[in-house]
């Protein structure tokens, strides 16, 4: 695992979204970035919500 306190980078954020995008699990998407699996939940929902996020303005008429 990756020391604690570490930051997670904007790279990496993108890498466990497209991983989980694919079938990944979390536990599985922990293994190969060398992360905790609550920190792949934590930032793989967040970048969900962003996602959503920018795709309801941009379909907002």
């Amino acid at each position: 695992m990756a020391a604690k306190g570490t930051r997670v980078t904007q790279q990496e954020k993108e890498k466990m979204w497209q991983l989980y995008q694919q079938g990944y699990t979390f536990v599985k998407i922990a293994k190969q970035l060398r992360r905790s699996p609550d920190t792949v939940s934590r930032y793989v929902h967040a970048y969900e919500a962003a996602v959503s996020a920018a795709g309801y303005v941009m379909n907002a008429k």
